[in-house]
Formats: C-alpha cells, sequence, structure tokens
C-alpha cells in the first residue's frame, strides 16, 4: 500500500509539472507570435542627442525654451558663480522619443489582442477536453494566465476609470471561468 501511495503522489506531481510547463510553453509561444508581428522598440544604448541650439532643438522635434532669468534682454542679469550661463534648454519629447513610445503602444496593443485571443482560445480548448485531464488542465492554466498579461497591457495602455472597468473585467472572467470548470464537482 505504500508503494502505491508513492507511485500515484509521484504521477500527480509529474502531471502537475506537466500541466504548468505546457501553460508556460504556451504563453511564450503568444509572447513570440506577438513580438513578430509588432516587435516593441529598441533599447536605446546611444547617447543623448545634443540638443544645446535653438537649431538642434527644432530639428530634433523639441520646443526651445528661454531660462527665466536672461527674459529681460534690456538689463543682463549676472550669471552667479557655478551656474551655467545657458540662455535656454529644448523641452521634449523629441522627436526619436514620440516615435519609440508609439512603437511600444502599437506592441502592447498587439500583445493585448493576441493574449485574449490565445488566451480565449486555451481555455475554451481546456474546457473541452474533460477526458486529457492532464492536457486541459495545462491549457487552462496556459488560458487564465494569458488574461493576466492582457490585462497588464490593456492597464498600461488605459488610463483612469478604464484601469478599474479592466479590473472587473477580469474578475468577471475569471469568476465565469472557475464557475463553468468546477460547477460539476459542486453538484
Amino acid at each position: 500500500m505504500a508503494k502505491s501511495g508513492i507511485k500515484k503522489w509521484g504521477m500527480g506531481f509529474i502531471s502537475s509539472a506537466y500541466s504548468v510547463a505546457l501553460a508556460m510553453l504556451f504563453v511564450l509561444l503568444l509572447r513570440s507570435i506577438a513580438v513578430q508581428i509588432t516587435p516593441p522598440p529598441e533599447n536605446q544604448v546611444g547617447p543623448y542627442p545634443a540638443v544645446n541650439t535653438v537649431e538642434a532643438c527644432e530639428e530634433a522635434g523639441g520646443r526651445w525654451l528661454e531660462n527665466a532669468k536672461v527674459v529681460d534682454r534690456e538689463r543682463p542679469v549676472a550669471v552667479p558663480l557655478g551656474e551655467s550661463s545657458v540662455t535656454g534648454y529644448c523641452q521634449g519629447p523629441l522627436k526619436f522619443e514620440r516615435e519609440r513610445d508609439q512603437l511600444a503602444d502599437d506592441s502592447r496593443q498587439t500583445s493585448l489582442f493576441v493574449f485574449l485571443i490565445g488566451g480565449a482560445i486555451a481555455v475554451a480548448g481546456g474546457a473541452l477536453l474533460k477526458k486529457g485531464r492532464v492536457l486541459a488542465t495545462g491549457l487552462m492554466i496556459g488560458g487564465i494566465f494569458s488574461f493576466f498579461v492582457a490585462g497588464t497591457q490593456l492597464w498600461v495602455l488605459v488610463p483612469g476609470i478604464g484601469r478599474l472597468i479592466t479590473i472587473i473585467v477580469l474578475f468577471v472572467v475569471l469568476m465565469g471561468i472557475g464557475w463553468y470548470i468546477f460547477r460539476d464537482e459542486e453538484e
């Protein structure tokens, strides 16, 4: 009897580990698909462009602002020791920063839709596979985790009240999935 208990526990552990590994691979597959459709922007490794003149600032897409101390041109103000004598500065975001932010938003939107659609397919597949319990569990875990990833993408993209709506919708969807899956066990 002791051997069958150990064997049963061992198979339970192996099937659980298989389900979790399948779920992680499913989520990685969805992320790979999303990156192939709309890649995120590359990390900036180069130096920030020198925009210390009006012309360079306007060429880079910024807006040149004058320092408050030098606004009155009739009476020159002595610059205290240790301070810069620069008469203005470039206010961003610069053109390359706006383009990078747009690429990041496009990538997040693509990830959102890929994870939502993939998660829905995985949850539906897991719910329909009653006989393949290990496979169904792996798909279900992967689908639910995909919903969480989609929720984080939506959280970043939608400000204000949209975040509250996101949490409420995710809560309702997960409650519905739980009710559907475990309704047979309660009866």
